[in-house]
């Protein structure tokens, strides 16, 4: 299910660790789980969700909620009774105002509030609550009694008599014998319903879950020319990233010749600035399941440094937000400063000779200065952090006078020959020192070697190495490093030096240069 029906708006916000504060961020309900933690992210949350505080901004079924106090706030909670609430049928809605206007009308801000618990059960049952059609007010509400002999005082009054009788008062017995609510133009007697105990306030009712082992998914089905009756009955989820094979299998169980010829009627991606919008046609399928590979092996924190470069470049195709993704190393990021100001003082800081006492910064107001010099770097403010441009550096000292920076789109590619290697059975180049972004072509990607302790060999490859770094690679593959975050070398698998050396740039090319022949030869 895509949640596209959002009917509450809340507002999260986590305290500042660091110099007091807080984060917010903005949340539509009833959301997916990526959403929530999407927020999470906004609100620099992750790890301690539980710190998080939520207002109800907003809440176009049940606008009550904005004046009230409930008992908890608890995310799981307000989403399961906010997907309660939006699957509600429109013949229900009004029975459920009818059966919690006592609920609302017994609380009290201060000292009782309204249970969630007691909402979410609300929800349940309500088709077992006779409604009466085009009763609105007391007199109407009279002579329906009357009519369908609801009152035992008025048995056998004659037809004659009826003129004479006061319906609005006999209205307003019945609607006390019912405790009855008028919903516009339905009448509702709520002592016919009995709340049921589906929720008992610890574990929430077992739903029908929604799959989260996707990065990105279609809602797919054949062309009508190819599919019996309306290809949207048959319309099926795929989930990316998938198989070549299985994608081709798709494409055969639609009749369809290749999967590129099927049709999409909804897209949904974990990533919020991924849309549907950028996929355009199916034509460009497989470039998608190539981006989705590259968020399922994401981590974390690679997810969010990505959602802010998707922010910070507008990025508006898939092709675009592919080669983010493969080059999303090429990007400084910090998820700490949420304004310009922030930033400014953090910047200062990291420079500052190890002596300053940074709470002389505490005080100071810098946000034009911070704009300034977030121009100068060529970075860009987003609602996860601060990233920088392509191949830029956040923290790198500038002068004050120097010309804004711009994205640094053509890589400056370095002449050095390195020594060809095969590592985990690739070719690759090796360097001695580390290299920085900017040395290194698209298409490559750089890792660090670590030796063990005694000097002795290579013993892992790791993205990033601080002590015993024992040398950089540089290879034409995006290596998994899985949850431990390295990979283990053994003599096996270790470097072997074939003594032959290349630029960069040559290597880069050489793997142009084969792909040219491998399309050649097909």
């Amino acid at each position: 299910m895509n949640y596209n029906r959002k009917i509450m708006r809340l507002e999260l916000s986590a305290e500042k660790v660091l110099n007091g504060g807080y984060y917010y961020a903005e949340l539509l309900l009833p959301a997916a789980d990526y959403e929530i933690k999407d927020a999470m992210q906004r609100t620099r949350a992750v790890g301690r969700e539980n710190t998080v505080e939520v207002s109800i901004l907003e809440c176009d079924i049940l606008p009550e909620l904005q004046d009230i106090r409930l008992d908890t706030f608890s995310l799981d909670e307000l989403n399961f009774f906010a997907k309660r609430l939006s699957s509600l049928p429109d013949e229900e809605r009004p029975v459920f105002y009818a059966v919690t206007e006592q609920i609302f009308d017994n609380a009290d801000n201060t000292e009782n509030p309204v249970s969630i618990k007691d909402l979410i059960n609300c929800t349940y049952g309500l088709d077992t609550v006779p409604v009466a059609h085009n009763v609105s007010n007391l007199s109407e509400l009279g002579r329906f009694a009357f009519e369908n002999e609801l009152l035992s005082d008025l048995e056998g009054i004659p037809e004659s008599a009826v003129p004479f009788l006061n319906a609005e008062q006999i209205g307003r017995v019945q609607q006390k014998n019912d405790n009855g609510v008028f919903e516009g133009r339905l009448y509702i007697p709520t002592v016919h319903y009995d709340r049921p105990e589906i929720y008992d306030g610890v574990t929430l009712p077992d739903e029908e879950s929604e799959p989260s082992d996707f990065a990105i998914r279609l809602l797919v089905s054949g062309t009508p020319e190819h599919i019996k009756g309306d290809p949207v009955d048959r319309a099926i989820w795929l989930s990316l990233p998938m198989a070549s094979d299985i994608l081709a299998n798709y494409a055969a169980a639609f009749n369809e010749a290749d999967i590129g010829d099927c049709v999409y009627y909804d897209f949904e991606s974990v990533i919020p600035q991924i849309t549907s919008e950028m996929f355009g046609s199916m034509s460009d399928v497989q470039t998608l399941n190539k981006l989705a590979a590259e968020i399922s092996i994401m981590s974390e924190t690679e997810q969010v440094k990505f959602k802010a470069v998707l922010d910070a470049e507008n990025t508006a195709s898939i092709h675009d937000a592919l080669n983010v993704a493969q080059n999303l190393w090429r990007y400084e990021f910090t998820a700490m400063p949420d304004t310009a100001d922030t930033f400014f003082k953090d910047y200062v800081a990291e420079n500052a000779d190890t002596r300053f006492d940074n709470r002389w910064l505490g005080g100071l107001f810098a946000r034009n200065e911070g704009e300034r010099l977030l121009g100068r770097l060529g970075a860009t403010l987003t609602d996860y952090g601060v990233i920088s441009a392509r191949n830029g550096h956040l923290f790198k000292p500038v002068p004050y006078d120097e010309p804004e920076a711009k994205e640094l789109k053509t890589q400056a590619i370095t002449e050095e020959k390195l020594d060809v290697i095969e590592v985990l059975d690739r070719r690759a180049l090796f360097s001695n020192g580390r290299l920085m972004p900017e040395e290194i072509p698209e298409g490559l990607y750089a890792y660090d070697l670590r030796h063990s302790d005694d000097g002795g060999r290579f013993c892992a490859i790791e993205p990033k190495v601080g002590v015993n770094h024992g040398g950089t690679v540089l290879m034409r593959d995006i290596l998994d490093f899985g949850e431990s975050g390295y990979i283990p070398l053994n003599e096996d698998t270790e470097p072997n030096f074939l003594g032959d050396e290349m630029t960069p740039s040559e290597f880069a090319e050489e793997e142009v240069q084969d792909e040219a022949m491998q399309m050649g030869g097909m």
